[in-house]
């Protein structure tokens, strides 16, 4: 282990834990969610004269289809980077077969869901869903469920967790699925997923129900073979829109608020050392954080700054003692994009200001870096967070 880098480890633990560490842990890239694309990390490294080095990071479909990088460990620490990360393979069984419907590239993932990405898009994006029309529970009992249990979804974890202890670093394992209502609306379509838990709660709740044990034997077995070498679980379900949650506070407390407790309570008690639970939810999430706080999570991701009613400052005030903000550092909505760099160097100090007093914050942008987001940019954030990250 790199003993010199143990500090790195212990500042995101104090952050997590409500304790100013020496400064602001850093994280770039440790998941998807705070990770960078591809085109955009490589005119970065380009214009901050970085060159790569082989190394035995365990490659995953997953990050690169998705067009993400996965950093190699030279240049996490050339930066800097506090953190470092792992997600769960792809299954081998069904084999991922990637075609075209003319300049369109396709694909049906393990669930059944047709992905697209149109020769002008950056992204995958669902347009057919197995479970479409009328759902009813014979459907539900006779759909062709993924097994969990399948040993290729950990190939080669337990030897790369091991590995990622070893820098010094704190270590965060995320699945590649979904949360529990975006696998719902992914495998029904939104349209039917939003009236169905109104009109047909009954078999809407089924559904939910088999996919949260779904996610909680991903779960278990991931922690099985990480074993000790984890310090957070990333776990996924985007709730809120631009303006406000996608279903009400009750709506969110009735139904989903339960099916959300039992993974974040079945990691801790599955994890062989004391974990922390960071759920990544997009959106203006602020009403529904008090009962997120209940289902037992100890951070939040990303924090949209750009969203309604998650202004940095209030979020600190009303909800930092029980909850760490990981992100909200630079919003990539407009500032980072599109921004100059005297704006984001202000925003990035703006977020600090907001969520660093009293630990509770780890920085990152708020969402992955896209492939417009000039490297310029990129820069100032990173050199702007350096400048303003000690406590």
């Amino acid at each position: 282990m790199d003993h010199s880098a143990c500090a790195q480890r212990q500042r995101v633990l104090d952050a997590l834990n409500h304790r100013e560490p020496d400064r602001i842990p850093f994280d770039l890239g440790s998941s998807i969610e705070t990770g960078i694309t591809t085109q955009a990390y490589d005119r970065f490294i380009g214009l901050m004269g970085l060159v790569e080095k082989p190394d035995d990071t365990l490659f995953n479909l997953f990050v690169e289809a998705g067009g993400f990088k996965q950093i190699p460990e030279n240049i996490l620490k050339e930066l800097k980077v506090d953190t470092r990360g792992a997600l769960i393979q792809l299954p081998p069984e069904p084999p991922a077969e990637i075609e075209f419907e003319g300049t369109t590239m396709v694909f049906r993932d393990e669930w059944g869901i047709k992905w697209a990405k149109p020769e002008s898009s950056l992204y995958m994006d669902p347009i057919d869903f197995p479970l479409k029309d009328e759902l009813t529970r014979e459907r539900l009992a006779a759909f062709p469920w993924p097994d969990p249990a399948q040993e290729g979804r950990y190939a080669g974890l337990r030897e790369e967790a091991r590995r990622l202890r070893g820098t010094g670093c704190a270590v965060m394992i995320s699945l590649y699925g979904l949360g529990i209502f975006d696998m719902a609306h992914l495998l029904c379509g939104m349209e039917t997923a939003l009236t169905d838990l109104i009109l047909n709660p009954v078999v809407m709740e089924d559904l939910l129900d088999r996919v949260t044990e779904f996610q909680m034997q991903l779960w278990e077995k991931t922690l099985e073979a990480v074993g000790e070498n984890v310090d957070i679980c990333l776990h996924s379900d985007d709730l809120g829109m631009q303006k406000g949650p996608i279903m009400s506070p009750r709506m969110y407390r009735t139904i989903f608020k339960p099916r959300h407790a039992r993974p974040f309570g079945h990691i801790k008690k599955k994890a062989k050392t004391d974990v922390k639970v960071l759920l990544h939810s997009c959106g203006s999430v602020r009403a529904l954080i008090p009962d997120l706080i209940e289902t037992g999570i100890d951070a939040l991701n990303p924090v949209q700054v750009s969203a309604a009613r998650m202004d940095t400052r209030e979020l600190k005030r009303e909800f930092g003692g029980d909850l760490c903000f990981w992100g909200g550092g630079v919003d990539t909505q407009e500032v980072l994009p599109h921004g100059s760099v005297d704006e984001v160097r202000d925003e990035v100090r703006r977020r600090i200001d907001d969520l660093a007093p009293g630990g509770g914050f780890v920085f990152a942008a708020v969402h992955n870096i896209q492939p417009d987001v000039p490297p310029e940019n990129i820069r100032a954030m990173w050199e702007s967070f350096h400048e303003f990250c000690a406590y």
